[in-house]
């Protein structure tokens, strides 16, 4: 086995790194990665509040969840719902 260069996490940067990020491929410590899903702490906190699949890109303007492009509908150009809310309200118009 070959010497390999320590590389300190990429978050606290502080301890080393002993995992890649399967997201963002940070390299982070123990202390700043999820061992059950694979990811570090910054990507995990940044998941869709709805799938927990990817990364969320915007905000529900009634719920304020964060949520991921899969799980939003775009009303204009500006605001987003998510799809929970977004069939609450076709069924709450439609009666």
């Amino acid at each position: 086995m070959g010497l390999r260069k320590k590389i300190k996490c990429e978050i606290c940067e502080e301890n080393y790194a002993e995992y890649v990020c399967k997201i963002c491929k940070r390299n982070v410590c123990l202390d700043h990665f999820n061992l059950s899903n694979g990811i570090c702490v910054v990507c995990n906190e940044s998941l869709c509040e709805l799938c927990r699949e990817y990364l969320a890109t915007e905000t529900c303007i009634y719920c304020g969840k964060i949520i991921c492009e899969r799980c939003s509908v775009q009303l204009d150009t500006v605001r987003y719902v998510c799809l929970n809310c977004y069939y609450k309200s076709k069924h709450v118009s439609r009666t």
